[in-house]
């Protein structure tokens, strides 16, 4: 999968699964903008990219502000003419949620505005610009916990099931503008924060639950990733791809 004269945005490009998918891009020849609410973490994995010969910017971005939004897609086509490709990685995950009675109001709006909301905006912000060129995919990034009720994390649960509706509306409305639009679901991946927050005892039980054995590689969504934003899927649109190692596809208790 090669992506020369193609411009990409990915979202969340500072850490984890974001910053491995844009250095993938780029390797692979793509011209690369690399978004991120941490200016430095963005810069870094733009500096990386170019240090090994590719071409990437940084920007730093709040994506839950349409201004910040409408910068990063006009500071894009300002400087590159056109975008091929988004990436809407972007997403938080809340640092404690009990049961939903419990669940801070605060918590849960931030949840949906980063989840959900940034991947609306940015989505919008470039589908005027791929219309007119004929074109362009958008891979937006789910998880696992969409597709399961769990005991805790009930916001971050519906906010990904709520990006997965929305990559069917997306393809639906402009499949016939050559635009594609697809979504990852993720199980447990190795990125230093989930791994950060997850006792030891809860990654041997999600290992165990996984039909490969183990957790997921960063780099294994990523190449994922890149096959659902190339010309190799151009029959493919409107689907959720679960790159879980087997986690969901099985009765756990067996």
């Amino acid at each position: 999968m090669e992506f020369t004269d193609t411009v990409v945005i990915v979202t969340g490009a500072g850490s984890g699964i974001g910053a491995t998918t844009a250095r993938m891009f780029g390797e692979r020849g793509a011209t690369v903008v690399a978004v991120d609410r941490d200016e430095g973490a963005a810069e870094a994995t733009a500096g990386l990219i170019t240090r090994q010969g590719g071409t990437a910017t940084a920007l730093r971005a709040d994506l839950t502000r349409e201004g910040d939004v409408r910068e990063v897609v006009s500071s894009t086509l300002s400087r590159h003419g056109r975008v091929d490709v988004l990436h809407n990685n972007a997403g938080v995950f809340p640092a404690a949620e009990g049961r939903l009675h419990e669940v801070d109001a605060r918590s849960w709006d931030l949840t949906l505005r980063v989840n959900l909301q940034a991947s609306v905006l940015m989505s919008q912000a470039v589908l005027p610009s791929m219309i007119a060129a004929g074109g362009g995919s958008i891979v937006n990034t789910s998880s696992a916990q969409a597709r399961v009720g769990d005991v805790a994390w009930t916001s971050y649960g519906v906010a990904k099931a709520a990006l997965e509706s929305l990559t069917r509306y997306t393809a639906a409305q402009y499949g016939r503008d050559g635009i594609r639009c697809n979504c990852i679901a993720p199980g447990l991946v190795a990125t230093p924060g989930a791994l950060a927050r997850l006792p030891a005892a809860q990654q041997t039980t999600y290992e165990a639950a996984t039909l490969l054995g183990r957790l997921g590689r960063p780099e294994e969504i990523a190449e994922v990733v890149l096959f659902l934003a190339s010309g190799r899927s151009s029959f493919l649109t409107g689907q959720v791809l679960c790159v879980d190692g087997g986690l969901l596809s099985h009765m756990p208790v067996v």
